[in-house]
């Protein structure tokens, strides 16, 4: 009697274990290819340009500051994005440490979601870093593609750093006292998210609109909504209404905007938003979000801290209301669809927005208690879903394939020396990584900012091995704003 109660006891102290150790395990095996890819990644198109501070500058007039300035007066207006750019890719060797950086970007992700979630769900550190890791990978498994927003430098500083912003700010906000400091890092990172691109301001002033409503009828203080509110509407005007910004609009669209033509980038927007709702992935880690937040949930008691149910609602108002600026953005960006980069970071924030409405609009979560065997079932089923991700097949493909001879291939050319440097075509090119957008032709602005970073007068590929952009020569008027080479 007494053998088999200890083999029973036995039993279940393993199957606990197992339970437990299969979120982290799935993790490790679903991040090893996508982490091992960063370090075969290289520069490639805008690298080279934020690496000598806009090419076409005179060298004497190149500095941080100056490419900052003109970037504000004709390019995009996200001045603090620029600073970043040239205080980072001007100061690091690329060549060497570019997955570094990559990684940098995608650590800084993931403890700004874990941040966020302790302080909203006032959970332990550890149960939010997991939970943390749990959402970043399903976003990863399935994101439109990570190419550009996870392996290429330019593009995760911009779009990805702001969302580590957003999420800090968030979690600074959920605390239940504040302090001088804490006033003054709010109001420096409400000034920060327009900086970094005038998007993700539009979403965080719509969430701090709705904040301050939720926060009057909860009968909470407000104070702290108001201050980042006003910051972020005169950091938002201030991009918006920069010089830059100007000549963007006085270039941009002369099209109608009837009925006819916002129709059919409604349907695309609300077409997305459906997608991301009923993403598997993301479904699967929200309801696997209780076994690593709440692991003890036998043992929890009535005075566990549970977030408003009216959270949810708003949550379900603010994804509605993202839907809505997916379709502005879309109609204004000159390029009848989004980037990868634009639509990866909407997909984050809505996904994070749903898992976030579903553990709160059903606080019950909490307190479920899972069976052993549930507790493996839906971890199993995580592990299954990440794994069989569309994603996560072709970065094992790229690590077993081509992406150390193209990473090898591509240091040698960012090695060599010379006054006029001609390339030999690079091997082939990984799935999740971009092209070079080198040319044969030496006056391309990828081209030009390339020969400024190596030292040379020109260079060219002898015969280019995959495709390249149409590029014109770059126009000196406006030497941010790259996006006048391309047709």
């Amino acid at each position: 009697m007494a053998s088999n109660l200890a083999t029973n006891n036995r039993f279940d102290k393993l199957s606990r274990l197992f339970s437990r150790s299969l979120i982290p395990f799935a993790l490790l095996v679903f991040a090893t290819p996508f982490l091992s890819l960063l370090f075969y990644a290289s520069m490639n198109t805008d690298d080279y340009l934020y690496a000598t501070n806009a090419c076409p500058v005179p060298p004497a007039t190149r500095s941080v500051i100056r490419a900052s300035w003109l970037n504000y007066m004709l390019g995009t207006g996200r001045w603090l994005t620029s600073i970043i750019h040239g205080l980072v890719m001007t100061k690091i060797d690329l060549v060497a440490f570019y997955g570094w950086l990559l990684l940098a970007v995608m650590l800084t992700n993931i403890a700004a979601l874990a941040y966020c979630f302790a302080n909203f769900l006032r959970v332990s550190r550890n149960q939010a870093l997991l939970a943390a890791c749990v959402f970043y990978a399903a976003w990863l498994a399935t994101v439109v593609t990570p190419i550009e927003g996870v392996f290429w430098l330019t593009e995760a500083i911009e779009y990805q750093l702001t969302l580590t912003t957003i999420l800090i700010l968030a979690g600074l906000l959920c605390r239940s006292r504040h302090t001088t400091f804490s006033y003054l890092v709010l109001a420096g990172l409400a000034i920060a998210v327009p900086a970094q691109h005038e998007v993700a301001g539009s979403f965080l002033f719509v969430c701090l609109l709705a904040g301050v409503v939720a926060a009057r009828v909860q009968k909470l203080e407000t104070r702290q909504w108001w201050l980042c509110l006003g910051l972020v509407a005169l950091s938002l005007a201030a991009v918006m209404f920069s010089p830059g910004k100007a000549l963007q609009f006085a270039q941009g669209h002369n099209t109608r905007w009837d009925f006819a033509y916002v129709l059919p980038y409604a349907k695309h927007a609300v077409n997305l938003g459906v997608g991301w709702f009923i993403n598997p992935a993301v479904l699967i880690s929200a309801f696997c979000m209780p076994l690593v937040l709440w692991p003890h949930a036998e043992s929890s008691t009535e005075s566990q801290y549970r977030p408003p149910r009216l959270l949810a609602l708003v949550g379900l108002g603010i994804m509605c209301i993202l839907v809505v600026e997916f379709e502005a953005a879309e109609m204004t960006s000159g390029y009848g669809t989004l980037p990868y980069r634009t639509v990866g970071w909407f997909q984050f924030v809505f996904s994070l927005l749903f898992v976030c409405v579903i553990l709160v609009g059903l606080p019950e979560l909490s307190q479920m208690k899972f069976s052993q065997g549930s507790r493996i079932g839906l971890s199993l089923l995580l592990m299954a879903t990440l794994l069989g991700s569309g994603n996560f097949r072709l970065a094992e493909q790229d690590l077993r394939g081509p992406a150390r001879s193209y990473w090898s291939s591509s240091v040698a050319r960012l090695r060599q020396h010379g006054a006029s440097l001609q390339f030999d075509q690079l091997p082939r090119r990984p799935a999740l990584f971009r092209p070079t957008e080198i040319a044969t032709t030496p006056n391309c602005w990828v081209n030009r900012c390339m020969a400024v970073y190596l030292g040379a007068n020109t260079v060219v590929v002898k015969d280019p091995s995959e495709r390249t952009f149409n590029c014109q020569p770059c126009v000196v008027k406006d030497p941010i704003q790259t996006s006048d080479c391309f047709p």
